[in-house]
């Protein structure tokens, strides 16, 4: 499973390149997921009238509708993204907004005021309204999601590729391999080496087995 995020501010086009990379992705052969971050306060998934919102106010803390098209899950708590990634089983995850994950990312936004402060070091490339004007920036490309997303589409098979790459961990209990999203990987990896990299013998690059009984 390989991941980018699409970030910036509202109105500079993150949707729509979202939806322009989507479509282009399942024309190459790919299943693709989503996952958005909502950060307004007063957003909520359910209405007043409805069933499942006289669940949730009479006290339910999970509700799932199950419709005839689709099903939906509603928790009475913010989750985090790397809780749910889990769950995804595509191979690949547009993450919009901010969501809290290092994985490549592109950057949207108006101005170039815009894209300094969401600019980030995971960036790989800039998109949005700025790329109707430019076409670089700070060494990044600036590309139009809408008109040239075949490009975008290709730089992101590129840099998502390496950076799962990057991750070489395995979880085995009980003799089982446990099966991690890249996201995962990376944290297990980097919680590691900093607990043993300062250890006698410890050498940068070399096979680390760790066992517990």
């Amino acid at each position: 499973m390989r991941m980018v995020m699409v970030k910036g501010f509202s109105k500079t086009g993150k949707t729509t390149t979202v939806s322009a990379l989507i479509k282009e992705l399942r024309r190459r052969g790919y299943t693709v997921g989503t996952l958005k971050d909502i950060h307004y306060e007063e957003y909520r998934s359910d209405v007043p009238g409805t069933d499942t919102y006289v669940h949730r106010e009479s006290g339910a803390y999970t509700v799932t509708a199950l419709g005839p098209n689709d099903t939906v899950i509603m928790m009475d708590s913010r989750m985090s993204a790397e809780a749910l990634l889990k769950y995804y089983k595509e191979d690949f995850i547009i993450l919009e907004g901010d969501c809290g994950i290092k994985c490549p990312t592109i950057i949207t936004g108006r101005n170039t005021d815009d894209i300094d402060k969401r600019m980030c070091d995971e960036a790989i490339a800039i998109s949005g309204v700025i790329a109707e004007t430019m076409q670089e920036y700070r060494g990044f490309p600036v590309i139009n999601g809408r008109k040239e997303v075949e490009r975008l589409a290709d730089l992101i098979e590129k840099k998502t590729k390496e950076h799962e790459e990057e991750v070489d961990i395995q979880l085995i209990i009980d003799g089982k391999e446990i099966g991690m999203v890249p996201f995962v990987q990376r944290t297990l990896q980097n919680v590691v080496i900093g607990a043993v990299k300062a250890l006698d013998g410890y050498e940068e690059g070399k096979e680390i087995v760790i066992r517990i009984n």
